[in-house]
């Protein structure tokens, strides 16, 4: 397999905010660690121009990419995880396999780090909205889905955890409507009436999901807004 290094750039990407822990127990495998439970978001860019490409590609431990993202946050070694522009698959294969083909194998000599717990959910990006939502008089494409995107969930989350998650008290704020939003910025006579009947403030989505650190229940709030650059004058991003 073809060595890669990790260029600082990319290692500064990952931005890590420190909490303090109360009384947080520590992660199998790492005995002695100090009580501070370090949370950290990435945007590894690992989306694919077609469904079921991230899953191939992560299928096997060789490719260059997510290996140089794994060595990264074997490095860094947060305790939870937020990875941005992860695709998403129904069946969560490729969030099972980052893990047991990427994170779970040691790059160029850095530890290997084991996530006991993982989340994702659908996206916004591709699901067709059915209406006209970038008002250049057709509809169709990744630009009229709910969030930009070829496919259903291109560019999606995924959260890793070496902490419990309250699986079953996750919120996920998915189909939200921007016109509930109080103090929506809705950017004036873009959108038709109909058009703000149905569109979703989310361009992937927004996820409250509880971490179970210690004794305390942590709500990781977490999402990913289209970059604001990828509109026009009327700035919708």
């Amino acid at each position: 397999m073809r060595r890669v290094a990790v260029p600082l750039a990319l290692a500064a990407a990952l931005a890590v905010t420190v909490l303090p822990g109360a009384a947080a127990a520590a992660p199998a495998g790492e005995p002695g660690r100090a009580d501070p439970v370090r949370f950290a978001t990435y945007n590894a860019s690992l989306n694919r121009g077609a469904a079921g490409r991230l899953v191939a590609d992560l299928s096997t431990p060789g490719n260059a990419q997510a290996g140089a993202v794994a060595e990264v946050v074997q490095r860094t070694r947060p305790d939870v995880l937020l990875v941005n522009e992860f695709d998403y698959d129904a069946g969560h294969v490729a969030l099972r396999l980052f893990q047991d083909n990427y994170l779970s194998v040691s790059r160029n000599g850095s530890t290997p780090i084991d996530y006991p717990y993982a989340y994702t959910a659908p996206s916004n990006t591709g699901i067709p909205s059915g209406l006209d939502l970038n008002n250049d008089g057709t509809v169709g494409g990744p630009d009229d889905a709910y969030g930009f995107g070829f496919f259903p969930g291109q560019f999606g989350m995924a959260v890793y955890s070496k902490f419990p998650i309250d699986y079953d008290a996750i919120r996920t704020f998915q189909l939200f409507r921007w016109a509930d939003m109080p103090g929506a910025l809705i950017p004036p006579g873009w959108f038709t009436p109909q058009e703000l009947a149905t569109v979703r403030l989310s361009s992937k989505s927004h996820w409250d999901v509880p971490i179970e650190i210690g004794r305390k229940t942590v709500h990781f709030l977490v999402s990913h807004p289209t970059p604001p650059v990828f509109d026009g004058p009327e700035d919708r991003n």
